[in-house]
């Protein structure tokens, strides 16, 4: 199925149309050909997926208009390197990181993996000057997909991608 890119559209799934991708993997990140060979639904698969990861971010300002199938273009009176998010595209930098994570899908990442911790392989713990020690196997971290977070930084709320921690 076709990939729909119109900017602000009621039915569009992606930032970047298959070409552009193509285009943008084959000067950034490797010369092997990612056209043809049966692959191309596969790779718009991974861009609708990229595209439903991104707009689960939580980006500046609201949504151009009510009707918008994806999250950008936005209304925004945050100011980049001193010029305004123009409302009415999509900023190159949110489409790179589209193309980037794509491929990240394409490599076999999953954004959407559930990670859980590890099992407690084992527990020491003293009464004479505290002491504890708690020691985990098969232990998995979240994935960070720390390039694709750098190019959208100046496009998401403060703190946007931390946890926040309270203490009780």
């Amino acid at each position: 199925m076709t990939l729909t890119t119109t900017v602000g559209g009621a039915a569009s799934d992606s930032y970047v149309t298959l070409a552009e991708w193509t285009t943008y993997i084959g000067l950034n990140i490797t010369q092997t050909s990612m056209d043809g060979h049966g692959h191309d639904e596969s790779h718009e698969m991974n861009l609708r997926r990229a595209a439903q990861w991104l707009d689960s971010l939580n980006w500046v300002g609201i949504r151009q208009y009510e009707t918008q199938a994806l999250t950008w273009p936005r209304l925004t009176s945050k100011y980049i390197d001193g010029w305004a998010i123009n409302s009415d595209t999509v900023p190159q930098l949110i489409k790179d990181a589209q193309c980037e994570l794509a491929y990240l899908l394409h490599e076999g990442a999953d954004p959407w993996a559930t990670v859980t911790g590890g099992a407690v392989k084992a527990t020491e713990v003293s009464a004479g000057p505290v002491s504890t020690k708690t020691e985990y196997a098969n232990f998995r971290e979240t994935p960070r997909y720390v390039g694709v977070m750098a190019m959208l930084k100046p496009y998401l709320k403060a703190g946007a991608g931390q946890v926040r921690t309270v203490r009780g």
